[in-house]
């Protein structure tokens, strides 16, 4: 089945609240319906500025319309459902200072993506005392371009933003992760021209 990622912000206002939407998802994917062909990866538990909590859910689904019911059964509001197209796994999770970056809509191509890539990871090096690359979800946008969801340690959202700056490569939003929360593990689908020393 294809992977999907789910963004849903903003849905906890605490701590309990975040952890009852954990347990909901926890036990559909335990008494799910046979008809919904939806599986729960794991999901990146978001801290956001405001001080409410949301989450980033990664899913194996077999389309965005069974995650949209999905979200419905389980009263778990979805913001964005995002095809992934691949995911780049550089470093295993951190277990903290890591933020979520979404990158919306830059790159038409999968080169694109790659030529970015490399950037990334040669300005990663510059900045190694302030930033480390984890992992990137590419992802297909609505528009038919190609956008990301990153993940990196940082000392600060200031340093991730001056590594997106230059880059040259946006950072539409900067999230604090504050946990991974594994159901299942993803398979990892290989990014042309990646090397495999890199995916995990």
């Amino acid at each position: 089945m294809p992977t999907y990622l789910v963004n849903r912000p903003g849905i906890a206002a605490g701590a309990a609240e975040l952890d009852a939407a954990l347990t909901r998802l926890r036990n559909f994917e335990e008494d799910k319906p046979d008809a919904l062909h939806v599986r729960w990866m794991h999901s990146y538990a978001l801290a956001h500025a405001d001080g409410r909590f949301g989450l980033a859910c990664v899913f194996e689904a077999d389309s965005a319309q069974t995650l949209r019911r999905h979200a419905v059964q389980t009263s778990l509001a979805a913001q964005e459902i995002l095809p992934v197209a691949t995911t780049l796994v550089l470093r295993t999770f951190a277990p903290a200072m890591v933020h979520l970056i979404r990158r919306r809509r830059f790159c038409k191509t999968a080169a694109d993506i790659e030529k970015c890539a490399a950037i990334w990871s040669r300005i990663g090096e510059d900045m190694a005392r302030q930033v480390s690359w984890l992992r990137t979800y590419t992802v297909h946008e609505d528009d038919g371009t190609l956008g990301t969801v990153c993940l990196y340690q940082g000392i600060d959202a200031q340093a991730l933003t001056e590594h997106a700056a230059r880059a040259g490569a946006p950072a539409d939003d900067i999230t604090a992760v504050i946990g991974r929360i594994v159901y299942r593990d993803e398979p990892i689908q290989q990014q042309p021209g990646a090397s495999s020393a890199a995916l995990a």
